[in-house]
């Protein structure tokens, strides 16, 4: 629980619109680029860290709250 305490203050709205945006522009806009130039391996690697930045965003949102 101490970890959670030590990075509430960093967490502020600004940080988790960044993330979201990151996740956005990674899943939807890259992502797709990427698959219609067939780079089918690149596009996997892009979408599933795409994924990974929305979690984390949801974390921070939860972490935030709690």
């Amino acid at each position: 629980m101490s970890l959670i305490n030590h990075i509430k203050p960093i967490l502020n709205s600004d940080v988790i619109i960044i993330f979201l945006i990151i996740s956005y522009i990674l899943i939807f806009k890259t992502s797709k680029g990427l698959k219609r130039k067939n780079f089918h391996r690149d596009y996997k690697i892009v979408r599933f860290t795409g994924i990974i930045y929305g979690l984390i965003a949801i974390a921070a949102i939860v972490t935030k709250n709690i």
